[in-house]
This record gives structure tokens, C-alpha cells and sequence, in this order.
């Protein structure tokens, strides 16, 4: 079972309007609403792979019980821990026919010391179940950075792999006690996580900071590079994988599908250059979408005979 966590989960608000013009008012042609938070897209897309998963998420007030009632009409399973104040957040996701979707997220309520210890203790009998381990997305505020990887590094064992997705203060945490864990992250997160410049962060220097992070005790160091496609760092070697051509509807949640991809993959004992492949595969189906996370099984397979997997190291 893939566990997936999301500390800052969303009730995702779907618009789509032709054009997008800041200062104007819009009507908007359709309207989704959705349970949000990239655990959550992690988990439908390795469900879409046949992957067997688990979500969890501290959620709270109305907002929190309509979250879980939209994710409970999906089919996803689910263990939530409740807060016992406060609303969970909302995003709005606006596409349009001229680009990329533009996202607001909300800050999320504030989460005491206590409850993040609680919460913690929740996810720690969960994982006991689990084969691999997810942490995606931010935290919500009033969580010290350093906690996250506190306790991801203790749900580490020789039989759970555990990934890490996440940003800002809690990335470079992370990236200054990477020991035994699986990190995803994007180019420009990574430049960030190190206090490099992001315009002149090369693909070779990409690979130097990955074998960095391994000397450092990281297990793997996966890095999306959009139109590059990605790539996989491990003590095994280093491969880089291709993009496939796709024309873009909204690339929210394509690297969350890497994720799941390369999750699923991981546990169904392929290699590394495989899985790599097929997270590759999954980011690029979940673009043509705009629904995060949702993309058909046929879509990856066809994508996937346009990739091709280079050794590096």
C-alpha cells in the first residue's frame, strides 16, 4: 500500500474562463469542485496505475467534512485526523485558452505543536500498513520546517521506502538532513532548497547537488525538469528521461502523477529507469488534463513509447 500525507489539504474550486485578465471582471464557463492537496492527487493517480493506496490529511470544520464527502464520492480510501478548530483551505484553479493554469492557494489554519504531535502519532500508525510513504505538498502554518522531515526520517525502514514532495522552509530542512529518504523535487525547488540561482542551475549541476544530497544519506533524488523531462539519482546511477510531445491544458498536478508513477513502479520492483519512465509518462498525461490527477491508464501507455531513458553516470 502507498500511503500518501498532505498537511495543507484544499477544497479545489475548477474555473475556467477564455481569457484571464487581472483587473476585469470574468464569468467563468464551467465550475468543478474538488477535494485538493497533492497527497490526494498522488493517491488517484497510482490508484489509476492499479496501485493500492491511503490518504490521510488533517482536516477541519465545514470546509473539512465537504472535503472528505468529495473524496469519499471518488472511491479513495481515507483515515483522516481532525482538527478540533478552524476551517481547511480552499484554492482556486483558473484555466484558460491561451496557457497554463493559474492557482490561489489559501494560507490553511493554524496547527498548534500539540496536534502536529497527535498528527504525527496518527500517521505513524498508518504507515505501520504501508510498503511506501508519501509527504506531499506544504505544511500548515504555526509547523516548525524541521518537523516535517523529523518525521518522515522515522517512518524509514528497509521495507518502506519513504518520498518527499515539498518546498521552501520545509525543503531546505530537508535537504540539510536528507538521510534515508526519497526526495522529489523540481528544478527550480531544488535551486531554491539550495541557495542557488535558478537561471543558471544546469542539468550537470542538477546531478552534482543529487550525488551531494546521497553523500548525505538521501536514498534517491528524483528532479522534474518540465519540457526536459526528469531525472533519477540514486547510489545505482543516474538516468535522465525524456519529455513526450503533449499540447497542455494544465500542468497542476503533473508532478504529483511523476510521483505516483514513480511510487507505484518502485513497489512493483521495476528498475529505476523504468520507474523514471513512467513517472515521466504520468506528468505528461496529467497535463492534458485539468483535473489534477485524473488521467486515463491508455493515455500513459501511448506516452510511454515516446520516452527515452539515457544513463548519465
Amino acid at each position: 500500500m502507498l500511503l500518501t500525507i498532505t498537511p495543507n489539504p484544499t477544497i479545489d474550486r475548477m474555473l475556467h474562463v477564455p481569457t484571464l485578465t487581472t483587473g476585469l471582471v470574468h464569468r467563468a464557463t464551467s465550475m468543478q469542485v474538488g477535494a485538493g492537496g497533492k497527497g490526494l492527487n498522488v493517491a488517484r493517480a497510482a490508484r489509476t496505475l492499479g496501485g493500492k493506496v491511503m490518504v490521510t490529511a488533517p482536516l477541519a470544520g465545514h470546509s473539512g467534512r465537504l472535503l472528505a464527502d468529495l473524496l469519499a464520492l471518488e472511491g479513495l480510501p481515507a483515515d483522516w485526523y481532525w482538527l478540533e478548530s478552524g476551517e481547511t483551505r480552499a484554492a482556486e484553479l483558473l484555466t484558460h485558452d491561451s496557457g497554463d493554469a493559474t492557482v490561489i492557494n489559501e494560507p490553511g489554519e493554524n496547527m498548534s505543536p500539540q496536534a502536529w504531535s497527535d498528527f504525527a502519532g496518527h500517521v505513524e500508525r498508518l504507515a505501520a500498513q504501508a510498503r511506501a510513504v508519501a509527504f506531499c505538498g506544504s505544511l500548515l502554518p504555526g509547523v516548525e520546517p524541521e518537523a516535517l522531515g523529523v518525521l518522515a526520517r522515522a517512518l524509514v525502514s528497509p521495507q518502506r521506502a519513504v518520498y518527499l514532495d515539498t518546498s521552501v522552509a520545509a525543503l531546505a530542512a530537508v535537504l540539510a538532513q536528507p538521510s534515508g529518504l526519497c526526495l522529489k523535487v523540481n528544478r527550480a525547488e531544488l535551486a531554491v532548497g539550495l541557495g542557488r540561482s535558478v537561471e543558471d542551475f544546469s542539468i550537470g549541476q542538477v546531478i552534482e547537488a543529487g550525488l551531494a544530497l546521497l553523500a548525505q544519506g538521501a536514498v534517491l533524488v528524483v528532479v522534474t525538469l518540465g519540457a526536459e523531462g526528469g531525472l533519477a539519482i540514486a547510489p545505482e546511477g543516474c538516468w535522465q528521461a525524456s519529455s513526450p510531445q503533449v499540447e497542455v491544458v494544465s500542468t497542476v498536478g503533473s508532478g504529483d502523477s511523476f510521483l505516483a508513477g514513480l511510487a507505484v513502479a518502485r513497489m512493483e520492483g521495476r528498475s529505476l529507469a523504468s520507474a523514471l519512465a513512467l513517472g515521466v509518462a504520468c506528468g505528461a498525461a496529467n497535463a492534458t488534463t485539468n483535473l489534477p490527477g485524473r488521467f486515463e491508464h491508455s493515455v500513459v501507455e501511448t506516452l510511454l513509447s515516446q520516452i527515452n531513458v539515457e544513463r548519465q553516470v
